[in-house]
């Protein structure tokens, strides 16, 4: 557990025991399901708001009480494959901010440094809240920069015609692009909540900060959707180039079939048994039909060469 007041703009770090008594700041706390738990009493929470912290809803949301928030948030560790995901939850009340994760998230860390090295005039509550949510979506103009940029580099080894199955790239980066559409939505839907701050809880000043960070994160999302079509076209592409070649491996096969067809009508021919067939006696039978069957395949190819079937 960890506590922070904050006093004159900045955050000092303080005992639980005193915010509870202290009557006059407001205070940044960082817990654990299980040291909410011990203290759920004192703050005076739903229940069932405790129930999801410790048993990790994961499902992004924000539920509106008559005198606090409660959040639920998921956090991306790994923001190239996007593979780990963390559970962050909070409360907002008058007097406390309130976090709670399992995980010690570096999240806090840059939060605490935003605040000590650069400085928030007029800090709060709020503005600690907000500055989490725009810490969620600092870097995916960056990540979706990168996946445009990888989704570009397939595209143009498909058209190039590359012999590779790119099945496993389109799959993932579709699956990728799916956890940012999943991860967007239910934010839009929380800072909307947060906006219309049916309980008076936010300061009407930041709730402009807050509809700022709506659009944003409104064009990442939409940034996303366009992502999507273009990695649906790539894949529609793919399945063309695949179907052509399938087409060429089908012409060539066509191809041969059609070369030895009337050779195969010579050995059906010159197999039936009969018994007498003169060119069997000549000396020079069977070198004729080796001759035979040499033109037939050259005049065949030639043939194909000029209707421009090879």
């Amino acid at each position: 557990m960890k506590t922070y007041k904050i006093k004159n703009d900045s955050l000092i770090e303080t005992d639980f025991k005193l915010s509870i008594k202290d009557e006059h700041n407001k205070y940044w706390i960082i817990l654990t399901p299980e040291e909410l738990e011990e203290k759920i009493s004192i703050f005076n929470f739903s229940i069932q708001t405790l129930y999801d912290c410790v048993h990790n809803e994961d499902t992004p949301k924000i539920e509106i009480y008559e005198n606090y928030y409660f959040g639920i948030l998921n956090i991306f560790n790994d923001s190239v494959n996007l593979s780990e995901i963390y559970e962050l939850d909070f409360y907002l009340t008058n007097k406390f901010l309130i976090f709670v994760s399992r995980n010690d998230l570096n999240i806090y860390k840059e939060i605490k440094n935003d605040i000590s090295t650069k400085g928030v005039l007029g800090l709060s509550l709020d503005k600690i809240l907000y500055n989490l949510f725009d810490k969620l979506t600092s870097k995916d103009n960056q990540i979706l920069s990168n996946l445009e940029l990888e989704i570009a580099d397939v595209e143009e080894e498909v058209i190039q015609g590359k012999t590779k199955d790119y099945i496993n790239d389109i799959v993932s980066l579709k699956k990728r692009l799916l956890i940012l559409k999943k991860h967007y939505e239910p934010l839009l839907d929380i800072i909307e909540d947060l906006t219309e701050n049916e309980n008076n809880l936010l300061d009407k000043k930041y709730i402009a900060y807050f509809k700022i960070l709506f659009n944003r994160i409104e064009r990442l999302n939409r940034k996303v959707g366009n992502l999507r079509d273009y990695v649906t076209q790539i894949r529609e592409s793919y399945q063309a180039q695949v179907d052509i070649n399938a087409n060429y491996i089908m012409k060539i096969f066509t191809v041969i079939t059609a070369i030895f067809l009337p050779l195969t009508l010579l050995v059906g021919w010159y197999g039936m048994n009969f018994v007498y067939m003169p060119e069997l006696n000549w000396k020079y039978g069977y070198p004729l039909v080796m001759v035979l069957s040499i033109i037939v395949i050259i005049y065949c190819l030639w043939i194909f060469k000029k209707k421009k079937w090879l």
